[in-house]
């Protein structure tokens, strides 16, 4: 991958969240609080914690990818995290806040190397296996696109059970 495809990866991996701005355009606490009578729904505001947690997690692959190639990044449990963790109690703007904030961080860094070789940065994942920077990049920046549907159905619900 040439580096001006690199930068346009990390361009578009920053402005990931930008599409989840727009949906929580005048949402208030109430809004982000809830979840849709279907099991195992989570509220919008338990996707932006989640947001938080997957970035974090991503900070250290796309670190260690970089810093020690071929390392083992363990797999999390994302239930397990937003059950034990009361994302219920936690503040999702501020988390979603926190989540673009690493990504800007990463992007610094990944820009600084954009005209390295990548082709020997990568981890080991125990689902996955072998990611590679860009796949990393591709699989997160694919990550939000996943959830949006979800927290258009939750509005979707929330304006159906006003009207």
């Amino acid at each position: 991958m040439a580096s001006e495809e690199r930068l346009r990866l990390i361009a578009e991996f920053e402005g990931a969240y930008s599409k989840v701005d727009e949906l929580l355009k005048g949402l208030g606490p109430e809004e982000l609080s809830f979840a849709p009578s279907i099991q195992d729904a989570w509220s919008i505001n338990d996707f932006l914690v989640h947001f938080l947690d997957a970035d974090l997690s991503l900070c250290f692959r796309l670190r260690s990818a970089v810093a020690e190639p071929g390392r083992k990044v363990p797999v999390w449990d994302e239930v397990a995290w937003q059950d034990r963790l009361r994302y219920d109690a936690q503040d999702g703007r501020a988390c979603l806040a926190l989540a673009k904030s690493l990504r800007s961080f990463e992007g610094s860094t990944l820009r600084a190397i954009a005209d390295d070789d990548w082709s020997g940065y990568r981890v080991v994942h125990e689902e996955r296996g072998e990611l590679s920077l860009e796949s990393l990049l591709e699989l997160y920046s694919q990550h939000i696109l996943f959830h949006l549907p979800l927290i258009q159905r939750n509005l979707e619900a929330l304006r159906a059970r006003r009207a």
